[in-house]
């Protein structure tokens, strides 16, 4: 039975094949046996799930890779053979406008008697309900008999309305063929979907209608048509989307066949347009059908979606009975979500009196930098104490987000770390990069190479980074074995103290080259900062020690980091996973972008006697500042609906470090509380919608 529906469908393709490309004027014959070998080889692929092809199939892994393919291979076709319809459709609009007008009906019918079958609104109409058989009603000819009927009953219609000159006789064949739809689809609606009859809210909307498409219309005969259309389609929203869907055992013979009837007695209204109107329609639908299938996918997967989304969250937790705002008073209101009761151990935290350190140390240097150069007290806004400051404000930022806890929090502190740090260290990246005179692809590739990692293959990696196995075994996550050899080397003998003279020494070298470059005028953050861990160092070796251990009755026992499970800063070693990630990405952008900022730009700054530093300040991160830009808008986008790493690598939130995107998850599919879920997607909407908007707009002001 299989084969012969195979080979019924093949001479289909044949015929079909050859007439399409044909019309297209290319080689009918080859390209008809190609598509016929590749709709053979999908229809075969799809067979082995078959029983009496099953066997074929050497594993289930197989099959399901073998119908995945066939899913996109039919996907792919369906798409080529629309647009190829489409193409041939409109070209018939200016030479035979009936033609065009019964393909487009045809077009409208499949969809829609399609879109009732699939959404299981109606019983099979020819198709028997044994599912065992080809043609059965769970079969393949059951899924395409309405979209055939459709297609035929429309089609036929609406191009035996248009050819007819006679007005009275056009719209009956339309309301003829209206009223025939709706006879097919009402005995066979499902009882669910069958509504109770309310006269009112249908012959109100129906009115309502009459004045919108009278209104809408540009001249008087279209306004009479655009009344009719308008008076089918208010009473169909009075009769099916208003009244409550009662189970009713009674047939919904008005409500199907009225709508439909006023409707294609509306479309076969109007004969034929001008010739001049006809040009007008094939511009616009030659348009139309390029853009058409984008910006469907974009409303069937992204928009419509979307506003689905946007409606639930206002529901309850089953998406039926509407609650208002509750779903989003409780995200910034529920202690895992939004959660300020400890606040105040803001200011008693070191990474407050760090940030404030650091604030009046980029203060100091900014007032004397200034009166030096100026001879007046005045504020330098150099690199030395911009760094200052923006170092301050980044270890405010780990004080206050480490402090309040809550998804809404911790979603706020992946944006700032994840994005300044990748920032930063891609930028640093391909300033060095493009200075070096060796070696610079090697590094750019290693650097690169994550990018090419999925976020659940990096999180498995960095999960066994961060493994930490009881303090008596040996520790097989690289960061753990190397804190707990730390701890070894600080408590040892003789090793401890060759550390701290070599730390000594470095900590000389390093103030000697700061005071140098005070002297002399240049930026001595790197120093200052190389200086400042040098010395924390050699004060960690010589006294409290550093490294995992812990003294117990007297012995010095090794002591792990529980990386993924202590809260707040597990939030900050999974954002590491997505730092090491992008930094390759940003990487390239900002080398691509200093590469292409003009020569004569470096060249003048250098005879204006400006150092390396001031060029790169001064000139460089000016003109690259719209790509920085890009990168951060785009790095905010990915970091706020981040979920993989927190999925995989963090244990699914459990630790206190829960992001947006896996409450999401876990409220709408775990808990099935969809109503929060929704209000939860929505929020991170919102949140990035900003930045897609600035995003959009720079890019526009480019452009013009």
């Amino acid at each position: 039975m299989i084969w012969l529906g195979l080979l019924v469908l093949l001479g289909l393709v044949l015929l079909l094949g050859r007439a399409f490309v044909g019309a297209l004027r290319t080689e009918p014959v080859k390209a008809s046996v190609l598509a016929a070998i590749v709709v053979v080889a999908v229809l075969f692929s799809v067979s082995l799930g078959d029983s009496s092809l099953g066997a074929m199939a050497t594993s289930d892994q197989m099959e399901r890779v073998l119908r995945m393919l066939a899913t996109v291979a039919i996907s792919v076709a369906l798409c080529i053979g629309l647009w190829v319809l489409m193409n041939l459709a409109v070209g018939q609009a200016q030479r035979r406008w009936p033609v065009f007008s019964g393909l487009a009906a045809a077009a409208l019918g499949a969809a829609g008697f399609g879109a009732l079958r699939g959404n299981r609104s109606v019983d099979a109409l020819l198709a028997t309900p044994d599912a065992g058989q080809l043609g059965s009603g769970a079969g393949f000819f059951g899924l395409v008999e309405w979209p055939i009927i459709g297609a035929l009953l429309f089609g036929l219609g609406i191009f035996g309305a248009k050819s007819m000159p006679n007005r009275i006789a056009r719209v009956s064949v339309g309301a003829a063929t209206g009223l025939a739809a709706g006879a097919l689809i009402a005995p066979r609606t499902k009882l669910w979907q069958r509504p109770a009859m309310e006269w009112g809210a249908s012959l109100g909307l129906m009115a309502v209608g009459i004045v919108i498409g009278a209104l809408l219309a540009s001249s008087r005969e279209r306004r009479v048509r655009g009344a009719i259309i308008g008076a089918g389609l208010g009473f169909g929203v009075g009769s099916w989307l208003v009244p409550s869907f009662l189970e009713t055992v009674a047939t919904p013979w008005i409500n199907t066949m009225v709508p439909l009837a006023l409707v294609t007695a509306g479309f076969a209204w109007i004969s034929e347009p001008s010739m001049r109107e006809r040009s007008r329609f094939d511009e616009r639908a030659r348009a139309i059908v390029f853009l058409g299938p984008a910006l469907g996918f974009l409303l069937g997967t992204l928009v419509i979606p979307a506003i689905r989304t946007g409606v639930l969250s206002f529901n309850d937790r089953t998406g039926n009975e509407y609650v208002g705002f509750d779903n989003y008073e409780r995200l910034f209101t529920a202690t895992d979500s939004f959660d300020l009761s400890d606040w105040r151990n803001i200011f008693t935290s070191n990474l407050f009196y760090a940030a404030l350190a650091l604030f009046v140390i980029g203060s100091l240097v900014a007032i004397i930098s200034g009166t030096r150069r100026n001879g007046t007290t005045s504020w330098d806004s150099g690199p030395t104490s911009t760094g200052a400051l923006f170092l301050g404000l980044f270890v405010l930022s780990f004080a206050v987000l480490s402090t309040l806890r809550g998804t809404f929090f911790n979603n706020i502190w992946w944006v700032i770390t994840v994005v300044t740090v990748t920032t930063v260290l891609g930028l640093t990246v391909a300033v060095l990069a493009d200075r070096a005179t060796w070696g610079e692809n090697l590094a750019k590739s290693m650097i690169f190479m994550p990018m090419a990692i999925s976020f659940v293959g990096a999180s498995i990696v960095w999960r066994l980074q961060f493994q930490a196995r009881p303090p008596g075994k040996n520790q097989t996550g690289v960061l753990n074995a190397v804190w707990v050899a730390l701890g070894r080397l600080s408590n040892s003998g003789w090793p401890r103290v060759v550390v701290m003279v070599v730390l000594a020494a470095l900590l000389i070298w390093s103030l000697t080259r700061l005071v140098a470059r005070i002297r002399t005028g240049q930026a001595f953050t790197g120093a200052s900062i190389a200086a400042f861990a040098l010395g924390w160092l050699l004060y960690r070796f010589a006294g409290p020690r550093l490294g995992g251990f812990r003294e117990v009755n007297g012995e010095i026992v090794p002591e792990t980091v529980q990386f993924i499970t202590e809260a707040p800063f597990n939030n900050f070693w999974l954002m590491v996973i997505l730092i090491w990630m992008q930094t390759g990405f940003a990487m390239v952008i900002f080398f691509a972008a200093i590469k292409a900022v003009p020569e004569e730009y470096i060249e003048a700054a250098h005879v204006d006697g400006a150092s390396d530093a001031q060029t790169f300040f001064g000139v460089t991160l000016p003109t690259i500042a719209p790509t920085i830009g890009v990168v951060v808008t785009t790095l905010i986008v990915l970091v706020t609906k981040v979920f993989d790493i927190v999925a995989v690598a963090g244990v699914g939130g459990k630790f206190g470090n829960d992001v947006l995107a896996n409450q999401m998850f876990s409220e709408s599919f775990q808990i099935q509380n969809i109503g929060f879920g929704a209000a939860i997607a929505i929020v991170m909407f919102l949140l990035v919608l900003p930045v897609m908007v600035y995003n959009i707009s720079n890019m526009q002001r480019e452009e013009a």
